[in-house]
This record gives structure tokens, C-alpha cells and sequence, in this order.
């Protein structure tokens, strides 16, 4: 009886407090990958014409780029999410997409800038 009390109280506090839109999953994933690049990013290599070119100024410009790539604007499933080449037709998965955005905010930047990334982000979709 516990376990189910347990169940159907974090169901409605689910509920209570609304899933994030297919969109701003996307846009979080953009956000996220701009803060760490602009962390780990040297400022002789941000300071470079090529940088600005493809992410931008800042983290605010870079984030607006890297959601029109991720086309963030017209995303209307999570699903969706995983159309990148390589997982076409796999099951986004919330719970571990933001698991693998908050352990790459918590990444070293030598491991960052070396593209190694937390297990959990290869279990997104599945």
C-alpha cells in the first residue's frame, strides 16, 4: 500500500507541476551544450571570427543558434528529439535526457572538449 501511495504521489505531483513541451526539452539541450561550450571554450579561440561564425558571442546568441539547427521551433513530440541520422525512430527518454544535461554541466571541460560524454546521454534514445 506504501509503495503504491508512494507511486500515485509522485504521479500527481507530476501532473501538479506539467511536463516540459517537446520544445523546451530542445531548447534546454541547446542551452546546455552553449553554456559548456562558452565554459570550457578558451577566450583567444571565442575571440575568433570562425567561433562567432558558428555559435556566436555569447551563450545567448549561441543558444539561438544551435535551436535553429535543432529546428526547437518545430519540434511537437519527444521523439522527435532523436531524428539526428543516427537514432531515427528511437523512444526519447526524459528521465535520462536530463540526467545527461546535468552531468555534462558537472563534466570537466578536458573531458568536454575531448567530446567524451556521460553514459546516460547514449541511453536517451532507446
Amino acid at each position: 500500500m506504501r509503495k503504491f501511495f508512494l507511486v500515485a504521489t509522485a504521479a500527481v505531483s507530476m501532473f501538479a507541476m506539467g511536463c516540459p513541451s517537446p520544445e523546451s526539452v530542445c531548447q534546454t539541450k541547446a542551452e546546455t551544450a552553449c553554456k559548456k561550450v562558452f565554459e570550457c571554450t578558451p577566450d583567444a579561440v571565442k575571440a575568433s571570427d570562425a567561433f562567432k561564425a558558428g555559435y556566436g558571442a555569447n551563450v545567448d546568441e549561441c543558444q539561438g543558434k544551435q535551436e535553429a539547427a535543432l529546428k526547437c521551433g518545430t519540434i511537437e513530440n519527444y521523439d522527435e528529439l532523436c531524428n539526428d541520422g543516427t537514432n531515427n525512430g528511437k523512444e526519447y527518454q526524459l528521465g535520462k535526457a536530463s540526467d545527461c544535461s546535468d552531468q555534462v554541466l558537472e563534466m570537466a571541460c578536458a573531458d568536454f572538449l575531448a567530446n567524451k560524454r556521460p553514459d546516460v546521454c547514449a541511453q536517451v534514445c532507446k
